[in-house]
């Protein structure tokens, strides 16, 4: 198993909130995230940077009026970038050159989806907005995201094993100040399957850095094996920094 460290990855933010107010997230993650205003006080600190946002009603980030800013980051001190992308309904190619990695988030119920997001895509939808792009892209799927609940996880696993090598699992975290708060994590045991069909279909499964950790990810850890595990707390590792950035440069070995 790959140990994963992602603190070597800076989260920035391309807005300063998040108008869709999703029922699982609610904003309260981009809080925590540097504005890409302030970037420029850690270039030296960091090599690589999640560059991500709130998304319009559209499904769409605002990346477009910082390219300018990013490219002259990058060039001038060597950044790495992954991407994470909303639901755009076309292809973003104004990142495809800056991106080193492109992140997206994947629903095979669209139903599901705008249940939680507001908005909704097909899976064909989403597909045709990111396969496109010729860099590098991992999907993401979280696991339980419908308030703890397995729905679409499966089936999404099915689509995307015909066009990706790699996935990433996320488990469903319930958070203060959201609708799903009160929600539980998905048990184990539903986790156990979808880890299992996972790692029938993909090269590289791995436990992304949105999941549950005391109890639950001990007892969890028991029951999977993910060939790569992202740990934030761990001071032993193979890579520091986002996964996807590792899983990217896996897959151009």
């Amino acid at each position: 198993m790959v140990i994963v460290n992602p603190s070597g990855t800076l989260p920035i933010t391309v807005t300063k909130s998040c108008p869709i107010n999703c029922k699982h997230c609610g904003g309260v993650y981009i809080k925590s995230m540097v504005h890409i205003d302030k970037m420029e006080n850690y270039v030296k600190r960091y090599k690589s940077f999640l560059i991500s946002g709130g998304m319009s009603f559209e499904g769409k980030i605002p990346f477009d009026k910082y390219i300018g800013k990013l490219e002259k980051l990058k060039k001038e001190y060597n950044l790495l970038y992954n991407f994470h992308i909303g639901f755009p309904k076309k292809p973003p190619f104004e990142i495809e050159k800056l991106a080193d990695v492109i992140s997206f988030d994947f629903f095979s119920d669209e139903n599901v989806m705008k249940e939680i997001y507001r908005i909704s895509r097909t899976p064909k939808k989403i597909l045709d907005a990111i396969l496109p792009l010729k860099t590098t892209k991992i999907p993401h799927i979280t696991v339980g995201i419908y308030c703890g609940r397995i729905t679409h996880e499966i089936k999404s696993l099915e689509i995307l094993k015909y066009y990706f090598d790699s996935i990433v699992l996320n488990i469903f975290i319930p958070t203060k100040n959201t609708e799903y708060e009160k929600c539980l994590p998905p048990k184990v045991e539903d986790v156990k399957e979808v880890f299992e069909l996972a790692k029938k279909h993909f090269k590289n499964v791995t436990l992304g850095c949105m999941h549950p950790h005391g109890k639950y990810r001990e007892n969890l850890l028991k029951e999977i094996s993910p060939d790569i595990f992202v740990n934030s707390a761990s001071k032993i590792y193979d890579f520091k920094g986002c996964c996807s950035i590792y899983l990217a440069k896996e897959e151009t070995k």
